[in-house]
């Protein structure tokens, strides 16, 4: 999945800035020479291996504290709680505000310090730490800024080392959201009692307060001039048209209707029915007033 350009610039940058916390020295004297051969981020841990002309391969171990179940849990309330960021990570962006949400839930996206981190280097093919601690700290310094790179790439990574893949997350925010609209949807529901319910009576809603009740008696058809709501209150209304932040963003949280061939076939084209009819919508809006209006769409462009 693509990532925004500037948000992985962003996360490479705060990479670099841990680094710098925990001591890691990624100038290009101390790189000069090495390669990483293969990185491997995995949860709670990185490891790699990373050749040197005259020190061979050395292979590097670096073990990241991953976040409980709690923690996690509390993480996704966090998430779920703010519209905004469950639809930019929803949309596959994570954005980096993503920092302070850990933080108002009682955790941290990175550790605070080296001290939480744990390290292991070793010669390939040898045992032990067999490594003098100068090539140590360059092969160190070498994963880490790869590491940066892939992070402008792919910010989920993070997410990763704590202990949570992408699909983990994604799937939490969903069923949490699904469980807030089922809780919401309950308690918008009046009850009906049990006559009313035995005669098959529809429920009413209840009043507004300082809303006179409306006339019961007017029949239906008398009330279709008022359809779309009085003139004069239209006439008021006043619309401000933006493209959105996020594409399809309330289509993306809700996701496919199942995870069968078929729910994703309609999910696919539910996503072309919203790209057209936004198109269409932004085209009338500004279009000029001598401009007949816009056909109707055939078969085919659903």
């Amino acid at each position: 999945m693509a990532v925004n350009t500037t948000t992985g610039a962003w996360w490479m940058r705060r990479w670099h800035t841990f680094m710098q916390q925990v001591g890691v020295n990624g100038d290009a004297a101390t790189l000069r020479g090495l390669r990483v051969k293969r990185l491997e981020v995995q949860p709670g841990l990185i490891q790699a291996q990373v050749a040197e002309r005259e020190n061979g391969t050395t292979a590097v171990e670096v073990r990241f504290p991953t976040l409980s179940d709690a923690q996690w849990n509390a993480i996704i309330d966090a998430l779920g709680s703010q519209a905004i960021f469950a639809a930019q990570l929803l949309a596959g962006n994570m954005p980096a505000e993503i920092e302070q949400v850990f933080a108002d839930a009682g955790s941290r996206l990175l550790p605070g310090n080296a001290g939480e981190l744990d390290y292991h280097f070793a010669a390939a093919g040898g045992n032990g730490n067999g490594v003098a601690s100068d090539l140590a700290g360059r092969a160190l310094a070498v994963v880490y800024a790869q590491l940066g790179e892939m992070l402008a790439d792919d910010p989920w990574l993070l997410l990763r080392l704590r202990g949570r893949d992408r699909e983990q997350v994604l799937a939490a925010l969903q069923e949490r959201r699904n469980s807030t609209t089922q809780d919401a949807a309950a308690r918008a529901v009046p009850a009906v009692d049990g006559a009313a319910a035995q005669n098959g009576a529809f429920y009413k809603l209840p009043q507004q307060a300082g809303r006179p009740a409306e006339d019961d008696g007017e029949a239906l058809e008398d009330r279709v001039a008022d359809f779309w709501g009085r003139r004069k209150v239209l006439e008021e209304a006043h619309y401000h048209l933006v493209r959105p932040a996020v594409e399809l963003a309330l289509l993306r949280r809700l996701g496919p209707i199942t995870p069968t061939a078929d729910g994703l076939e309609a999910f696919a084209q539910l996503q072309q029915m919203y790209h057209y009819t936004t198109r269409k919508a932004w085209d009338m809006a500004f279009a000029p007033d001598d401009e007949p209006e816009l056909d109707e769409p055939d078969n085919g462009d659903a």
